[in-house]
């Protein structure tokens, strides 16, 4: 009866054991999965950039300027205006060297009415659109950064150039751009929800704190999905600051849709 007891048990035990085996390498994974990917976004300002150094580190992606404003209307820094003269070789060299690449537009919004925020937005859609041709294969959605100085612009005018910016982008490259934007800047569109129940994610910047204040009351229950959290960043390859981010959940909500 003992040896027979004994026979009986092994396998339950065998099965309790792998068991308990298996939730331990689900809890691992699931840890994993969880871990921040980390990134870094760079534009004219950064200079020459090794590209290769950057990618023998753990930095997995990349957001680089096309463009700045259309060419005339950069309030900060003007004679850096349009065109990034780095895009092409930036996008390149980042995907040689085996980084996730998306293109990101600095906005200039100005007015001061409705059909001069839609003529305004349309010139800075079209320059980035006429930089960065079309959404390649394995590249990360297109990014608007939205942020201070807008030039006569009131709430409702703001939200207008935004919707026109992004539906022209999203008509010309066929996919819906993500938005890059701060809790203060985004205040000026009065704190909108729109762009988060429509399908826009976010990337916000928030420096040097635990967790980063996400406007639109919390992106509409959404949260954000890439976050800047210094712009005081360092990585190997490229000479000064630097400005660092972390995408939490994976690339899902950064894929061309």
């Amino acid at each position: 009866m003992r040896t027979r007891s004994i026979l009986l048990a092994a396998p339950a035990a065998t099965v309790v054991l792998a068991l308990a085996l298996a939730v331990a390498i689900i809890g691992v994974a699931d840890g994993a999965k969880r871990k921040p990917i980390k990134g870094i976004d760079v534009s004219r300002f950064q200079g020459h950039i090794g590209w290769n150094q950057v990618g023998k580190t753990k930095i997995r992606f990349a957001y680089v300027a096309a463009s700045r404003g259309y060419g005339r209307d950069c309030t900060v820094v003007p004679e850096e205006c349009g065109r990034d003269p780095f895009f092409d070789r930036n996008y390149h060299k980042a995907k040689e060297a085996g980084l996730r690449v998306g293109a990101y537009h600095r906005a200039f919004a100005a007015g001061p009415d409705r059909r001069d925020a839609k003529l305004d937005a349309r010139r800075e859609a079209n320059r980035f659109i006429a930089v960065v041709g079309k959404v390649r294969r394995n590249d990360l959605r297109p990014a608007q950064d939205v942020e201070y100085p807008f030039r006569r612009l009131d709430e409702a005018t703001l939200r207008i150039w935004i919707r026109t910016w992004v539906n022209r982008v999203e008509k010309k490259l066929n996919v819906k751009p993500i938005i890059y934007t701060n809790a203060s800047s985004w205040g000026a569109t009065g704190d909108t929800t729109w762009f988060a129940n429509n399908g826009y994610p976010l990337w916000v910047a928030n420096f040097d704190v635990p967790r980063p204040l996400v406007p639109a009351r919390n992106w509409a229950g959404k949260g954000w999905t890439v976050w800047q959290y210094t712009s005081t960043g360092r990585a190997r390859g490229i000479d000064g600051h630097v400005d660092r981010n972390r995408l939490m959940k994976g690339f899902g909500k950064l894929e061309p849709r």
